[in-house]
């Protein structure tokens, strides 16, 4: 029948035409795969006073996207050439240089020697020390000129805080940073009431800055500022209905409603916020009074 005859032709229009979708859209991936992988090698030649980010995971993906907002120029080191983050790394126009970034000629590709600094984010804690250590060899005296730091700064992320200070103090790295360190403030504090606003380290120790709210009738209320612990700073304190007092003397009391703004080791702060909780007598002491 003549409908049948039609609908077969329909039938291998559709068959190759479908076909030719299917072949396009495959050679369309592997060859912007491939381009990938070979532009960005050239794109990093041209780049001067730029940053090397070595791994791109959910940590680096997140320094490369501030840093590229900064106005910085990003080239990244990546082993994975399926990793989930390259078309976000596509949009921000960041190469990406696909090797392993313990063997020299894969640092070498991404123009270390030209860098501003290099930040190592991958989450292999022996990885991020291996490629630490040849970078060290490979910028030689400009990782550790005579008489003075290093011009290129070398941050490495170790997420064991033992192993990163050991590292740090037997190759003579000043950056590296534990993720657990820099962390765990924001969660603790969180959890008890503090209003982090900030963490950082200095060498290997770990501080945070946080907003405290003095309960009336707390152990804090009505103590002078030259009471607080002697590495524990108050920067800004605000009351209802006043203006913000910025750097208040030390002779300044707290006072019940006051939120004070803090700086130091994340600990003390910590100690310093149970103070600042308001007191409960224990309903059986009531009871007794009664």
């Amino acid at each position: 029948p003549t409908w049948l005859r039609l609908f077969s032709i329909l039938l291998m229009f559709a068959g190759v035409i479908s076909t030719a979708i299917l072949v396009a859209f495959l050679a369309e991936l592997m060859i912007t795969r491939r381009l990938l992988i070979s532009s960005g090698p050239r794109k990093v030649r041209s780049l001067r006073n730029h940053v090397v980010v070595v791994g791109l995971g959910s940590f680096g993906i997140r320094v490369v996207a501030d840093l590229t907002a900064a106005g910085c120029d990003v080239a990244v080191i990546e082993r994975d050439e399926n990793n989930r983050f390259l078309s976000s790394v596509a949009e921000l126009d960041v190469p990406v240089i696909f090797g392993d970034a313990t063997l020299r000629q894969t640092l070498d590709s991404a123009c270390i020697e030209e860098a501003r600094a290099v930040a190592v984010l991958t989450q292999d804690d022996m990885v991020n020390i291996e490629t630490g250590i040849v970078l060290r060899e490979m910028l030689g005296s400009r990782f550790l000129p005579p008489g003075s730091r290093s011009d290129i700064p070398l941050v490495l992320r170790v997420y064991d805080r033992s192993l990163g200070s050991a590292v740090a103090q037997r190759f003579g790295f000043d950056n590296v940073r534990s993720t657990v360190d820099l962390a765990a403030p924001w969660f603790i504090g969180a959890a008890m009431g503090l209003q982090v606003l900030g963490t950082f380290s200095v060498g290997q120790r770990s501080f945070m800055i946080g907003g405290m709210h003095v309960a009336p009738g707390s152990e804090l209320d009505g103590v002078p500022m030259r009471d607080l612990s002697t590495q524990t700073r108050v920067i800004a304190i605000t009351r209802p209905d006043a203006p913000v007092t910025l750097h208040p003397r030390r002779d300044a009391q707290l006072l019940g409603g006051d939120t004070v703004y803090l700086v130091g080791p994340y600990r003390e702060l910590l100690a310093t916020l149970r103070k600042g909780e308001a007191w409960e007598q224990p309903a059986n002491a009531d009871a007794a009074a009664g």
